[in-house]
């Protein structure tokens, strides 16, 4: 039995070793040590062991699991110790959550062997807390009920503590480089032949990397300092409750952006997404990743460079405004806009 539990603790930090948060489709793998106490009147008193889970999470605070458990019980009037195994299957919700700390409430049906006897089948209900490690670990405690159906509901009850780790859905990754243009004009290949359509389009090269190294080299002229410009890369843009799509509002704000943009052809900006505090950290990371992305996808849309944008997350952890009110929770889902690199001036666009 113990050789099996290593084994399922190990498969399951293998699997989770590059999790992220829960959010829907992650995956929880879990491995716990056990302890349970029996209705005497079923000839068993108390056992020991341990198993694993495995679950799904459907929502952010809903999820679906299943455990196996093996348990080495005493039992009653002198009779020989036995092995006793249970299998379940349960939904799991998280009504409350606190910073790292959350609470579980569940329910389901399982069946449980002992061996030499008993076979039963039965419904249960847990309650259990979650402490996060990390992004991607946490520390379970499970206090589960068992009653037995066809045992005339006679009852057992297990307490489990043990670890549980995260492997979320894959993300795509999109990695732009730039590549500053070579420092002096390639000498065109030599043309052996007179055909004058080659000729001509070697020359077109020519010409077009001149003109973009000369774009480069020219001196800036430092126009009027704009501070209405900055205010206009600065302004927020806010979202509602769980979403990342773009109002109509915030659309017009990133269109007076774009002005800005093309008239500072230096300027380059990080955008901030974030979260109310509801959910969980990990699901609030993401769902602010999610925002920047939508407000970058935007920007390029509309002809910026997508290598003069960077975009990051700091999901619940930077409120704007304090407190768990509706309105505060309505400042706190915002994009934030933030000049990375810029002249010493911004260019007001011409109406």
């Amino acid at each position: 039995m113990s050789f099996r539990i290593f084994t399922i603790g190990v498969a399951a930090l293998v699997c989770a070793m590059p999790a992220a948060a829960q959010q829907r489709g992650t995956v929880e793998f879990g491995a716990f040590g056990s302890a349970g106490s029996f209705d005497k009147a079923l000839t068993l008193d108390r056992g020991f062991g341990g198993g694993g889970h495995v679950g799904v999470y459907l929502e952010p605070r809903v999820a679906l699991e299943f455990e196996k458990g093996e348990m080495r019980a005493t039992r009653t009037l002198g009779l020989r110790d036995v092995n006793v195994g249970i299998l379940t299957g349960r939904l799991v919700v998280t009504p409350i959550k606190s910073g790292a700390l959350s609470i579980l409430l569940g329910a389901g049906a399982g069946a449980s062997t002992e061996t030499n006897f008993m076979h039963t089948y039965g419904v249960n209900a847990l309650v259990g807390a979650k402490i996060a490690l990390s992004d991607n670990a946490a520390l379970r405690a499970d206090l589960i009920n068992h009653w037995l159906a066809n045992e005339s509901w006679k009852q057992y009850r297990a307490v489990h503590l043990g670890l549980s780790l995260y492997r979320n859905p894959a993300h795509v990754t999109k990695t732009v480089t730039v590549q500053a243009p070579p420092a002096a004009a390639p000498a065109p290949a030599c043309v052996c032949d007179n055909n004058d359509a080659e000729l001509a389009r070697l020359r077109r090269i020519e010409s077009d990397y001149r003109a973009l190294r000369d774009s480069l080299n020219k001196p800036a002229v430092a126009p009027v300092s704009s501070a209405a410009a900055q205010a206009t890369m600065e302004e927020n843009i806010h979202f509602a409750t769980d979403k990342s799509e773009l109002t109509a509002e915030s659309q017009a704000i990133l269109d007076s952006k774009v002005l800005v943009f093309m008239a500072n052809p230096a300027m380059r900006i990080t955008i901030v997404g974030n979260t109310d505090e509801r959910a969980t950290d990990a699901y609030n990371m993401a769902l602010g990743r999610r925002r920047s992305d939508a407000a970058k996808a935007y920007l390029v849309s509309k002809g910026i460079d997508a290598a003069r944008i960077v975009v990051t997350s700091e999901g619940e952890r930077q409120p704007m405004a304090a407190g768990v009110t509706p309105v505060a929770q309505a400042q706190n889902r915002r994009d934030e806009f933030r000049l990375l690199i810029a002249s010493d001036f911004l260019v007001t666009p011409k109406p």
